[in-house]
């Protein structure tokens, strides 16, 4: 069935000696005899990996040698270099996955993986479709890649030295086929001293070739390498039939398999140890049918598919010659088979574990038991160590025991879930204590994939790696292996979140995995390692770390939103293999992925993350390093991690706006260390100095730190909102220290140090709001976010802006006045100090621009925290901001006002167009004019300057009038604004002709320009209407009687004009003019009012406060000295008379109906009527208004103080009075008086006197004065004093209808009083007829002597007359 050929050997072999031979003789016929069961059949070896292959294995010594020998020069070569003949021990080499010259890929707290650094090129350049087969051989650091018609051979674990490494070796394969459909052919490295030798299955043709050494396999001289090599051939491959995967079954051993289910047993050596092929297809030759089995369809039973086997893998040698390996297939049968050097075998027994791996999946409830077209299969199957690492356990007869782990898959269309199970075969029962489902990685197996999945343990059986094509899966064993109560466990338990993640390849880069193994550790390495073949990129090797122990299993249960993050931030951009995007099957919550940003950002930005160094040569570049991990933080977050929320993509941004204002800061400090004068200081090395020791992190003297600035930027930048308003401090504190030294700065030196401050704040706040604009897309912000750098969103729940701190805001604007006045100093000290001491010129003219830029900013921070501020939903919040925007506004222009004192007047234009200050740009304008004209009406300008003086003054008036265009409206209101600020808007009135279309909206904008507005409308646009409304306005405003009162006049006159120029229609016109007769009214009654008072205002000194004690002696005591509200406005209101300035209304009234009767003069026409006056105003004002109810009360009480003016009760009193004496008392009241003036002008006729009961407990409540209007604005407590004093009142009345039983006297008094208006009215008719009578009768008789004497009537025209005392008069 097998043909072996040898070539004749290139040497002569040394011949063994007859006691050699003979004991060789007896220990190869002892091995060839089959072998009973016996306990220590699957005892395992220390050192075989868990996994099951042989690459744990020590080397083999070569064919020439004997097998047996342990001649320590056999192992003194036994890990040599390719081509390198030089000792090395074994031990050392297995430290080489520590070697320093690998590259760091990705590591966290639970692994790390690298890049080997021995990886070929040729092997790292092949990309694409080209097809690899690689192999791994930890126990001598080799690796060999094939294609299909060469193998690479190379060694990846190098030695301490470097002389250790070496080139690798191409080796050309016999009886390849270049034809790129065949599958690749199967390659092994076979150990053995000095180097390994090289074993060649072809899968197609069955060709085995075998060279002892690599050396002789890579020879050139192909005929050479024909000879010196094994050959031989599978020959019971059947048509169609392929090998497909090589497993190392040493001792001289392999197990080949074949596509079609079979399993071929191939040796190296023959019975003597010479090198010899031969191979054999496993049978089972105790079967009951004693037929022999052609392939594992019929090991397996009827009915088996091809290419169902999963796995095929070998235990450790357990007697000397013989092996034990375990073959499983994907549909979960399972035969353990026992091999031998004599190719002898026997099946051990065979068992079927699908149901219980099925059962242990759905009893997790990870997949539903009623799925359908689900697909359930194994994938591989390790062994796993129990007390020692791959034990196999042979109890008496043929039950074994063992415990397995298997890699299985649970397939549906939309993707593919894999577990690990923990099997243990016991006496031929079934237990699958734990199933560890991978929730990490469902991404289903391509069917074009070359690779198959393969499952790799530890040898302390901490961590399984799963390696897939496109993708290696971490999972941890350790609480499996390790819980006190994993060996007693009858039922199937999912583990308590054991620690898994993922690697994966980038897709697009034809990186696949064709290789892997695991690493031999350290006997002290409690951690571990794999190393896999990838190919286009080379080997990486990843390595678990030991749990520390201070830590717990539970440490690392979960893989963190952090750890993801840092591992794409650190690692992601520097390497082409990975890719850290992420999985859709490991999420984290919004909250996690929020908070592990932050962290990192603030891990970046002071640099205590582990991933960056804190010492360097260069600042500039750690700074720069720092600024990169900031933004691939936030390309992660933004491209795998949406959404976060607004505040937090601000907070990343400000933390890198600080990093890239750092590196300015930085840049600055290296310009004014290499320009400073010897024996100056460096400002920033002194305010870092002046900071708060828990504001920053300390410098460590101990650890030979003595840099603060360096300190400074590595440690506290993010700390910058603090540095920042330190710059101004530390300044006045170097100004007060050289002070307190007695040793005064000079100006050059101070200027040196402002300017050094205006560098650094200038740099670090325009960088950052650069950024900000640069970045503001990356950071998720739209791009209606930003106006000018500046924040327009809502704000509200924003964290504190970093660039508007209330501290920077302050500090910002301090530094430009502190430069302003210092200029300003040294320009009156003609640019000298005390000591005579100048400062460089060229200096200050910097300075002078940055202090212009350095204004902008204040306005712009300022600004951008009134945003803030205003933005915020807590009230009081709010109301800060509306209070720092009026100070912002000042400060402004305080600071443009500066600008133009140091002679930057045009920078302040600029700054005022870019701010749209129109007030700023006004007064800084208005008064560059108007200084510049009072210099050259003054002669204050020398005659070579006038000239450039009034180009000055053109240019700025030119501005005038562009802003006149440019802005409209806003200039024109806030340049006509100052006018009237200033007292001059009269001056206004000189814009007109040339601005008449903004200067009339203006003033008609401004009801506080009316007493000048209607000027405007009169001259300019002769709207007579508008002038009648303005006049209407500024009496409002006109402070004394007479000037209301011409107002009202000429309102007047200008609405009679509108309607002759029809601008206003007769019954609007009427209405008006009522309006304004009713005003005129009123100023009538006080003009009476002030007339009547004026001896006693005039008799005072020429002193207000005297004047109205005066007046209220005489006239304002009996109703109001107990009375303090009523006192209180009647001083009020009688200081306005002498002042001859307008009383509203009710005041007007409340002074004439308060005023005592018995300090008037009762022949007065004043006092007589004044009650009356009083009453008709309040009509006036009812009709004029329309409120019945506000001015009917005041007309009530009124009428009660009129009632109360005179003693009822004493009038009532009629007992031994003639009639004469009562009806003089009767006449002489208030009450008669206000009745007959009231009937003498017919005025009751339509406003009926209220009768006494009627009035009775006006405005004695609280409600009744609230429900007022004119209270409106007054308080509760002022309401109720002012009802208590009118109650005093409604008590007297009270007094004077009980005992002056006025209601009885009512109707007399009424009739007396109509009685009395009648008497004198027809006295006056009866005068009046009289007179006429006396006219005609003097007119008569005067006519007579005319005719008498010029024989004719009188014809000169002289009209007589006579006055009421009868006298003629003449001319009338």
């Amino acid at each position: 069935m097998f043909s072996t050929t040898s070539a004749p050997p290139a040497t002569r072999r040394r011949q063994r000696t007859g006691s050699d031979d003979s004991v060789a003789a007896q220990q190869l016929f002892k091995r060839l005899k089959r072998s009973g069961l016996t306990s220590e059949t699957f005892k395992p070896l220390q050192n075989t990996p868990a996994n099951g292959e042989v690459h744990g294995r020590e080397p083999r010594p070569s064919v020439a040698r004997d097998i047996d020998s342990h001649d320590p020069a056999t192992h003194e070569h036994a890990n040599l270099a390719i081509r390198k003949r030089g000792g090395k021990n074994l031990d050392r080499v297995r430290r080489e996955y520590n070697h320093d010259g690998n590259i760091e890929l990705t590591k966290n707290n639970t692994y790390s993986v690298s890049r080997l650094a021995t990886t070929p090129a040729h092997f790292q350049s092949h990309q694409g479709s080209a097809k690899w087969r690689g192999q791994l051989v930890p126990s001598i650091g080799y690796a060999i890649a094939t294609t299909q018609t060469e193998a690479l051979v190379w060694r990846y674990k190098q030695g301490a030295n470097a002389s250790d490494s070496s080139k690798p070796l191409i080796i050309r394969l016999p009886h390849a086929s270049p034809d790129t459909r065949q599958p690749l052919p199967l390659a092994a490295l076979v150990p053995s001293s000095p180097e390994p030798g090289l074993l060649v299955v072809m899968p197609v043709s069955g060709k085995v070739t075998y060279w002892e050494t690599i050396s002789i396999a890579a020879t050139m001289d192909l005929d050479r390498q024909k000879q010196q090599a094994i050959h031989g051939t599978i020959v019971g491959l059947a048509t169609g039939e392929r090998a497909t995967n090589i497993t190392d079954a040493e001792p001289q051993g392999f197990l080949i398999t074949i596509d079609s289910g079979k399993i071929a047993h191939l040796s190296i050596a023959d019975f003597q140890g010479k090198a010899s092929i031969s191979a054999q297809i496993l049978r089972n030759t105790n079967s009951h049918n004693g037929g022999v089995f052609e392939s594992l369809r019929t090991v397996f039973g009827a009915g088996g598919s091809l290419k169902e086997i999963a796995a095929v893998k070998a235990s450790n040698t357990v007697h000397r010659g013989q092996r034990d390996c375990i073959i499983g297939t994907s549909r979960g049968l399972l035969q353990l088979w026992e091999l031998s050097w004599s190719l002898t075998h026997s099946l051990k027994y065979e068992v079927d574990i699908k149901a219980k791996l099925v059962d242990s999946i759905y009893n997790l409830g990870v997949i539903p038991h009623d799925c359908e077209n689900q697909y359930f299969g194994v994938l591989d199957i390790v062994f796993l160590p129990s007390g020692a690492m791959g034990q196999v356990r042979i109890n008496s007869g043929h039950q074994s025991t063992m415990e397995l782990l298997v890699l299985t898959v649970t397939s549906s269309v939309s993707d593919s879930r894999y577990a690990l199970h923990v099997v243990g075969i016991a006496d031929g029962t079934i237990h699958v204590p734990i199933v560890h489902p991978v929730s990490c990685y469902t991404t289903p197996i391509s069917p074009e994939s070359s690779f198959k999945p393969t499952l790799l343990v530890s040898n302390k059986g901490q961590t399984a790696y799963v390696v897939f094509e496109e993708a290696v899966v971490l999972v941890s064993l350790e609480e499996v292996l390790n819980s006190p109560d994993s060996q007693v466990r009858t039922e199937t338990t999912k583990s308590q979140d054991p620690f898994q993640d993922v690697i994966d390849f980038r897709q697009g880069k034809g990186y696949r995995v064709v290789g892997c193994a695991m690493d031999i550790p350290e006997k002290s390495y409690k951690g571990s390692a794999c190393t896999v073949m990838i190919q286009g990129y080379g080997l990486i090797k990843m390595s678990v770390a030991p749990l520390g122990e201070d830590l717990t299993f539970s440490d690392r249960a979960t893989t963190t939103a952090q750890t993801k993050l840092e591992q794409a931030v650190f690692y992601g951009p520097q390497q082409s293999l990975l890719d850290f995007s992420g999985r859709p099957e490991i999420q984290f919550a919004t909250e996690d992925i929020e908070d592990a940003a932050i962290r990192i950002c603030r891990s970046i930005t002071s640099s205590s993350s582990k991933h960056l160094s804190t010492a360097g040569p260069s600042t500039e570049q750690h700074l720069q390093r720092r600024a990169i991990a900031l933004s691939d933080l936030v390309k992660q977050l933004s491209k795998h991690y949406q959404p976060v929320r607004p505040s937090v993509r601000w907070r990343l941004l400000w933390e890198a706006e600080k990093m890239a204002a750092a590196k300015a800061i930085w840049r600055c400090y290296c310009d004014a260390v290499a320009s400073k004068p010897k024996g100056e200081k460096v400002l920033l090395h002194e305010l870092v100095e002046c900071i708060s020791e828990l504001d920053k992190t300390e410098n460590q003297p101990d650890q030979h730190e003595t840099d603060p600035v360096r300190h400074w930027l590595v440690h506290d930048v993010w700390r910058l909102q603090i540095l920042l308003p330190w710059v101004t401090k530390a300044l006045i504190l170097l100004d007060e220290e050289s002070h307190e030294d007695n040793i005064p700065m000079s100006s050059a030196y101070r200027a040196r140090l402002i300017s050094e401050a205006h560098d650094i704040q200038l740099m670090a706040l325009q960088t950052a709001y650069s950024f900000r604009q640069d970045n503001a897309s990356l950071y998720g912000l739209s791009e209606g976010t930003m106006i000018h750098d500046l924040l327009i969103e809502d704000g509200s729940g924003m964290p504190e802006i970093w660039t508007s701190t209330s501290l920077i805001c302050e500090a910002v604007r301090k530094l430009a006045e502190y430069f302003q006045n210092f200029a300003t100093d040294l320009d009156s000290h003609n640019s000298s100090d005390e000591e005579g001491n100048s400062a460089p010129q060229q200096l200050l003219e910097q300075t002078a621009q940055s202090n212009a830029r350095l204004v902008d900013m204040s306005c712009k921070i300022h600004t951008e925290r009134v945003r803030l501020l205003q933005a915020d939903n807590n009230l009081e919040v709010r109301a800060q901001g509306q209070e720092l925007e009026k100070r912002s506004d000042r400060y402004r222009r305080d600071l443009l006002k500066g600008l133009v004192n140091i002679g930057l007047y045009h920078s302040a234009i600029k700054l005022g167009e870019k701010f749209g200050d129109m007030e700023a740009l006004a007064e800084v304008l208005e008064s560059e004019i108007q200084t510049s004209q009072d210099d050259l009406d003054n002669n204050l300008v020398a005659r070579e300057e006038t000239d450039d003086v009034r180009a000055k003054i053109a240019l700025c008036q030119g501005f005038v009038d562009l802003y006149f265009v440019r802005y409209g409206e806003s200039w024109a209101n806030a340049f006509f604004a100052r006018f009237v600020d200033q007292g001059r808007i009269s001056q206004l009135l000189v814009h007109g002709p040339k601005q008449r279309k903004h200067l009339t909206a203006f003033l008609r904008g401004h009801p506080e320009c009316a007493a000048f507005s209607w000027i405007n409308e009169v001259a300019v646009e002769s709207d007579f209407a508008v002038a009648a409304d303005d006049l209407g306005r500024a009496q409002k405003q006109a402070g004394t009687v007479w000037a209301k009162k011409i107002q009202l006049s000429i309102s007047k006159l200008a609405t009679l004009a509108a309607v002759t120029n029809e601008q206003r229609d007769e019954d609007s016109a009427t209405l008006v003019i009522h309006h304004i007769n009713c005003r005129v009214e009123v100023l009538d009654a006080q003009e009476q009012l002030y007339e009547y008072l004026k001896p006693t205002i005039r008799r005072a000194l020429n002193d207000t406060p005297a004047k109205v004690d005066a007046v209220m002696e005489q006239y304002f005591k009996r109703f109001v000295n107990a009375k303090k509200a009523l006192r209180s406005a009647m001083k009020i209101n009688v200081k306005k008379i002498a002042e001859e300035k307008v009383l509203d209304v009710e005041d007007l009234v409340d002074t004439i109906s308060l005023m005592d009767e018995d300090g008037l003069d009762p022949d007065s026409e004043f006092a007589a009527g004044r009650f009356l006056t009083a009453i008709k105003l309040v009509r006036s004002c009812m009709l004029d208004t329309g409120n019945v109810q506000r001015w009917e009360l005041l007309g009530k009480i009124i009428w009660r103080r009129c009632i109360i003016q005179d003693n009822w009760s004493k009038i009532n009193r009629t007992d031994k009075k003639g009639d004469a004496q009562v009806e003089a008392e009767t006449v002489g009241t208030a009450l008669f008086k206000t009745l007959r003036e009231g009937f003498k002008s017919n005025f009751w006729d339509d406003y009926p006197p209220f009768e006494p009961s009627s009035v009775l407990g006006c405005g004695t409540t609280f409600e009744s004065l609230r429900a007022s209007s004119r209270y409106d604005k007054a308080s509760d407590n002022a309401i109720k004093i002012i009802a208590q004093e009118l109650s005093i009142e409604d008590g007297v009345l009270q007094t004077s209808m009980r005992e002056g039983r006025l209601e009885k006297w009512w109707s007399g008094i009424i009739d007396a009083a109509r009685m009395s208006a009648w008497n004198e009215a027809a006295r006056i008719c009866e005068d009046n007829s009289r007179r006429r009578e006396t006219e005609r009768r003097f007119r008569d008789q005067m006519n007579r002597e005319d005719e008498a004497l010029w024989g004719g009537k009188r014809t000169d025209g002289v009209e007589l007359g006579v006055d009421e005392e009868g006298d003629v008069m003449m001319g009338i």
